[in-house]
């Protein structure tokens, strides 16, 4: 099980499969009420388009929901 100090890189490995990132378009996206931002890691040869959005949380690591606080209720 991945901690809360896997790397980004570690997590696109993990979800996309080594041989994959290589091919993926990451960007940062500015997500309203969460201060760290969020990254979203898009798989470019894949029909139809695969993405992930993965959210930092305040302890650093990334998951793939956002910290409690953003989350509409």
């Amino acid at each position: 099980m991945l901690n809360d100090h896997t790397s980004l890189r570690e997590l696109l490995a993990k979800w996309f499969g080594p041989s994959d990132t290589p091919h993926l378009r990451i960007t940062r996206l500015h997500c309203p009420g969460l201060e760290r931002g969020c990254v979203r890691a898009e798989l470019a040869t894949s029909t139809p388009t695969l993405a992930i959005i993965f959210f930092r949380h305040q302890t650093g690591c990334r998951q793939l929901f956002p910290p409690s606080h953003v989350r509409p209720r």
